[in-house]
């Protein structure tokens, strides 16, 4: 083998799902604004921009795949294997590759990550037969498992046969200045939230409560000049909004601050704190408000 040799990924199919997606969710989003510009009743109106935001969070997070997608390839030289992953880099040195085999001659299906029908197998899953598997793929056919001492890499190169070949000479031929070993994180967002339930739920129950805030506020200003809540008197009510407001400062000033204290252990009863006090805010403030 001479020099490293760069193998690129079938990315076709995968950014023209990504790209329908895309130009789907800007629609919606689009359209939102444009319905919500032409109500009256501000409470209406603010429900559907709420939508119309809400469409744009899976449309910046499809842009970011189509992004990763589109620069991502594989490396291989004797001194080991290289993954391009949009802006992460895996280094496997060769030493660690085990074995290399095609996913379609195993005896058995392994689950693959829940985006896998648009062409994106990206992120870890765990199987009885062969532990952790890693997948840095965009298709299922002509892909290739490699074992390696520590994990199973999912790839699926476009040029299958050369591929293969590759990985077998430079495994052969051994290595002989080793490259150092770098990993990425695949850990996938759900699965952190699930598994950390009693943490991330107040937060994102907050944010949720913080959206209903914005919707009532809405309703009340039609339909009211003037607002009390407890002793103060919000007179226009339009001034009602510095509750909305003041609580989703504060929800994000917990997810935030939480989130970093969640990471050390020591510190972890303050982050439930956070996590807490942040859902009771736009809880005691909608209170105030119905009941007045």
């Amino acid at each position: 083998m001479n020099g490293e040799q760069n193998f690129q990924l079938p990315k076709r199919k995968t950014v023209l799902n990504l790209l329908v997606l895309c130009f789907f969710l800007a629609g919606i989003s689009t359209g939102s604004f444009i319905i919500g510009s032409t109500l009256a009743n501000a409470g209406f109106r603010i429900l559907v921009y709420i939508s119309g935001v809400v469409s744009l969070l899976p449309l910046f997070i499809f842009l970011f795949y189509l992004f990763q997608i589109s620069r991502s390839y594989y490396g291989i030289n004797r001194e080991g294997l290289t993954i391009q992953w949009g802006f992460q880099k895996m280094v496997v040195p060769i030493q660690e590759i085990e074995w290399i085999r095609p996913y379609d001659q195993m005896g058995y299906t392994i689950p693959t990550p829940g985006l896998s029908r648009l062409g994106i197998f990206s992120g870890k899953i765990f199987t009885s037969e062969l532990g952790d598997v890693l997948f840095f793929a965009t298709r299922r056919q002509d892909a290739f498992l490699i074992g390696t001492t520590r994990e199973v890499l999912f790839l699926s190169p476009a040029d299958a046969q050369t591929f293969q070949k590759g990985v077998q000479e430079a495994v052969y031929l051994g290595s002989i200045t080793p490259l150092e070993r770098k990993s990425i994180n695949l850990e996938s967002p759900v699965r952190t939230i699930r598994a950390n339930l009693s943490f991330y739920l107040p937060l994102i129950g907050g944010v949720f409560l913080d959206l209903a805030l914005f919707i009532v506020y809405g309703f009340i200003t039609s339909q009211q000049t003037a607002f009390q809540v407890g002793q103060v008197l919000f007179e226009p009510s339009s001034g009602l909004i510095i509750l909305p407001t003041l609580s989703s400062f504060s929800s994000v000033l917990s997810i935030l601050v939480g989130s970093r204290l969640y990471k050390e252990e020591s510190l972890r009863l303050y982050a439930y704190l956070v996590a807490y006090s942040s859902f009771l805010l736009p809880v005691l403030l909608g209170l105030a408000i119905l009941i007045r």
